[in-house]
């Protein structure tokens, strides 16, 4: 009987009534899903935006780095000019090698059968020439310089 009272309920009901209900629960279910997919779509960016700030933080951070490491080659680069200098290279040849400067200036005179003898190099010293035969050359000279002295 209880299905018969609930029955007559519904049926005494207009049917306007109910239509409005049924259109009123669906779009209250289509308004809950749209909020629900705005929220999820609005989390997803705040994830997103959070991503994108820690790499660029990061990004600052290696900018900062290359800076420092710039600032460090030139700072090196200087310290190397220094040490490569002629000051230095005196000072390091008397100190740590124990050289002497020289009394007087020496003129080193090759001759021309000592020049005749040797080939001319095919290549540069710097490249790898034939830096033998130019050491011998000078020796020579030089021992020919001190023999007529």
């Amino acid at each position: 009987m209880a299905l018969a009272a609930a029955h007559f309920a519904v049926a005494d009901t207009p049917p306007l009534v109910s239509a409005r209900r049924a259109v009123g629960l669906r779009l209250v279910g289509v308004t809950a899903l749209l909020a629900a997919a705005a929220i999820t779509v609005l989390a997803g960016l705040a994830v997103f935006h959070s991503m994108l700030a820690a790499g660029q933080y990061r990004l600052s951070e290696l900018e900062a780095e290359i800076a420092a490491e710039r600032e460090r080659l030139i700072d090196l680069r200087y310290e190397l000019q220094t040490l490569h200098g002629p000051a230095e290279i005196e000072l390091m040849g008397v100190g740590a090698l124990g050289l002497v400067s020289a009394t007087d200036p020496i003129d080193v005179r090759i001759e021309p059968r000592h020049i005749a003898a040797v080939d001319p190099p095919q290549r540069s010293i710097h490249e790898g020439g034939d830096w033998l035969s130019i050491k011998t050359l000078l020796t020579d000279a030089s021992t020919a310089h001190d023999r007529r002295s």
